[in-house]
């Protein structure tokens, strides 16, 4: 089944929303950070530094934790981004996004 793997990583939201060292947190911020590869670190800092408004930064979360998804489970963008809607429910995924814009930052100010 295509979806197993996610539904194994995402079966504990709450911790992963409050664990800011879950693994797929962890593996989040290598993505953001230049471990997948100098052109992943190239076009989401670029992003990044192009976005000044709490509306944009969520944005960059959105996109960028889905292509880190899409990536990592070989879905497609829209198929993690349904999964996650119809799974994890919009309240989880808001939750979610404020820890991710403090992961990104962390990740992004030197």
């Amino acid at each position: 089944m295509k979806y197993q793997q996610i539904q194994n990583d995402f079966n504990d939201i709450e911790e992963m929303i409050s664990n800011p060292n879950h693994i797929v947190r962890r593996l989040y911020t290598c993505f953001l950070d230049g471990s997948y590869g100098f052109d992943i670190y190239e076009k989401y800092s670029n992003l990044w530094n192009k976005s000044n408004s709490h509306k944009e930064r969520r944005s960059f979360v959105i996109q960028s934790f889905c292509d880190y998804n899409s990536l990592d489970y070989g879905l497609s963008r829209s198929q993690v981004q349904r999964w996650l809607m119809s799974n994890i429910g919009i309240e989880k995924l808001e939750e979610l996004n404020r820890e991710l814009i403090i992961d990104a930052e962390d990740t992004y100010t030197i």
